[in-house]
């Protein structure tokens, strides 16, 4: 038989050594520090803050509008009315063709018999627009009173022989206004062929 040999210990066996105590030594203490931090008063939460970024904000600014007015503010769109030398050459009335001019919207009508002198446009004239002027320079003066416009005329006044006189295109240009009804023309010296009678009048040097 095999004899049984009881076992040997080995002499640091069951023992600890001082290193190792010395650890567990440091160990506790630091544990100790560590309780007494967390007892001081202070919340466990606190110690970890975490802190939410906002992000910064866009701001937009509105293109600004540039504001335009439909007649432009002080002015407004009117129709001045020529001689069409093609219909009249013909005999195919109407012999007036209007043409739009923009003027001073407080005085429209005395703005569009303005217009009429300044006569057609290179495009206008180029598409048988013409004025006739009769010898007048222009107007000295417009007034409307009861649906009548009274206009006296500038510089000369002669129909010239022409049953077709610059009468004709102011009449024309003036109607378009919803308060004439009527239209009578003077000679620069003041003088119409009907000036109380309703209705239009010209003067004796517009009869042809």
């Amino acid at each position: 038989m095999n004899a049984i040999r009881p076992a040997t210990r080995r002499p640091n066996e069951g023992r600890r050594t001082l290193p190792a105590l010395a650890l567990l030594a440091s160990t506790a203490v630091a544990l100790l520090l560590v309780a007494g931090c967390s007892s001081d008063g202070s919340d466990g939460d606190d110690a970890t803050s975490t802190t939410a970024t906002t992000p910064a904000s866009t701001t937009t600014t509105a293109p600004t509008s540039s504001s335009t007015s439909g007649a432009t503010g002080d002015t407004v769109v009117v129709q001045v009315f020529f001689l069409d030398e093609d219909a009249f050459n013909i005999g195919r009335p109407p012999y007036v063709q209007p043409v739009e001019r923009t003027v001073d919207a407080t005085e429209p009508a005395r703005g569009a018999l303005d217009e009429l002198f300044a006569g057609p446009t290179a495009d206008e004239r180029a598409a048988g627009l013409r004025l006739v002027a009769s010898g007048a320079t222009g107007v000295s003066s417009v007034r409307i009173e009861d649906g009548t416009a009274h206009v006296q005329l500038a510089g000369g006044c002669s129909s010239g022989g022409s049953t077709f006189t610059v009468a004709d295109q102011i009449a024309a240009t003036l109607r378009q206004f919803v308060t004439v009804d009527s239209v009578k023309v003077y000679d620069p010296s003041g003088a119409t062929e009907r000036p109380e009678e309703p209705g239009d009048s010209i003067p004796t040097c517009l009869e042809p």
